[in-house]
């Protein structure tokens, strides 16, 4: 299987102007071709069937992806009618009974959230008024950590089950992510300002006229978390289209619920009876589910929801990740709003701003991700368990190992047999940390 390459590099140039170029300036010319910033353009998102020019619908395979929405369809159906049979509900409770504990306080820290960011709006505003960096500086980061601390405060004072503790460290790092790409984007094109003599511009997206509140709530409302001051717009709201991408991320919603209370928690409530082994075989099919559940749920519905909603026109919230033949292209497909953050924001800052190498800035890029899927995971199951970070840092070996593989069949095979074995296994070495060092050694 040859592995179709999406994100194909383009062609820049850099001129060195009329002077001979040195080996400093050839490096850095080749630098900053190799890390061309990423440009934002309108683009259907790959899955999206309701609209006639995605990918999907000029495939001929479109008839199985409908053939999985009927056989969601069914499952929906039928699995209340099941529950119903055995238990007189229609729906398991347990797991829903300890969802909704302090679930208004739960909900009501995303507008908290919401307006403790417009604190990066307020830095800029600070910055226009020539106010000491140092002072600018120690806003910026104390405001971010302070959302940390906060998001941190509840999950650990608060009788929080994994569901409450996920949502609200999940939205504590995406307002983070935004803060932050705020003020650096800003601060770059604050510099380019002074350097050009501070020109006056007719331009509402120039710098300092697209720092104002409507253009920053927009951009708090778009599903993208790298800021621009101006994004391809989509044109006209269709309707329709967002009370479809609503309908299916509740009803998808509902269904990740569903196989949640159904196979994964009645699993987790008696991993204790069962082996290692066992507990990953029951959940290895549920799991892979649930996950291909929520990332249509996100991705494909949330996110398409939104972006209708403020006229975002780059819908490439994913790349075919399905075709991975190593987990480099996984990282870089499955999720690119938080790829494009941690290309920008962390990669090339890292390279430009703190003088790394492009190999050494690449492994704390990943170090980065790795650490802040473990800190996601750590506030919201209430123990430092550093098992994300290890499987994490195992593929860098992994990767290595498999050059030989990469753009094959047998690579994807793999990189399936990865993820589908990955995840349970995962799941249980969490559920079952004080016994690890038994399950290792003994």
């Amino acid at each position: 299987m040859k592995h179709r390459k999406i994100d194909t590099p383009e062609q820049d140039s850099v001129s060195s102007g009329y002077s001979t170029p040195d080996e400093k300036s050839v490096q850095k010319q080749a630098k900053i071709k190799h890390l061309r910033k990423h440009a934002f353009v309108n683009r259907i998102s790959f899955l999206d069937d309701m609209d006639k020019d995605s990918d999907l619908n000029k495939n001929k395979l479109v008839g199985f992806y409908n053939m999985l929405y009927v056989v969601a369809f069914y499952y929906f159906i039928i699995n209340p009618i099941m529950t119903y049979w055995k238990t007189g509900q229609w729906i398991e409770t347990s797991l829903y009974n300890q969802m909704r504990r302090d679930l208004f306080m739960c909900i009501v820290t995303w507008p908290l959230f919401y307006a403790w960011s417009h604190i990066a709006l307020l830095i800029q505003y600070l910055a226009m008024m020539n106010i000491p960096k140092l002072l600018i500086f120690l806003i910026q980061h104390v405001s971010q950590i302070c959302m940390f601390v906060y998001a941190h405060y509840l999950v650990l004072t608060r009788d929080w089950y994994l569901p409450q503790g996920a949502f609200v460290t999940f939205q504590s790092c995406v307002f983070f992510f935004k803060m932050h790409s705020y003020t650096m984007t800003n601060y770059k094109m604050r510099r380019e300002w002074i350097d050009q003599g501070c020109p006056k511009s007719n331009d509402p997206f120039s710098y300092p006229n697209n720092i104002n509140f409507r253009n920053f709530t927009k951009f708090i409302m778009t599903p993208v978390l790298v800021y621009e001051p101006q994004y391809p717009q989509s044109g006209k709201i269709r309707w329709w289209y967002v009370i479809v991408k609503f309908i299916n991320t509740i009803s998808m919603l509902i269904m990740g619920y569903m196989i949640s209370s159904n196979h994964i928690y009645p699993i987790i409530l008696n991993v204790n009876a069962l082996t290692l082994v066992d507990s990953i075989f029951q959940m290895t099919l549920p799991l892979i589910f649930l996950c291909l559940t929520l990332f249509n749920m996100i991705f494909e519905n949330y996110c398409n929801f939104w972006a209708e909603l403020t006229h975002f026109g780059d819908r490439q919230f994913y790349t075919d990740w399905w075709n991975s033949t190593d987990y480099e292209e996984f990282n870089r497909n499955w999720n690119r709003p938080v790829y494009e953050f941690l290309y920008r924001h962390v990669y090339l800052e890292l390279i430009f701003e703190f003088g790394f190498g492009v190999r050494k800035a690449q492994l704390a890029t990943f170090l980065f991700s790795a650490m802040l899927h473990e800190y996601t995971l750590a506030v919201s199951l209430k123990q430092i368990t550093p098992i994300m970070v290890m499987f994490m840092m195992i593929q860098i070996p992994v990767m290595l190992c498999t050059k030989r593989i990469k753009g094959t069949k047998f690579g994807n095979l793999f990189f399936w047999w990865g993820i589908i074995q990955g995840l349970p296994l995962i799941l249980n070495l969490y559920l079952r940390f004080n016994e690890l060092p038994k399950l290792l050694f003994e």
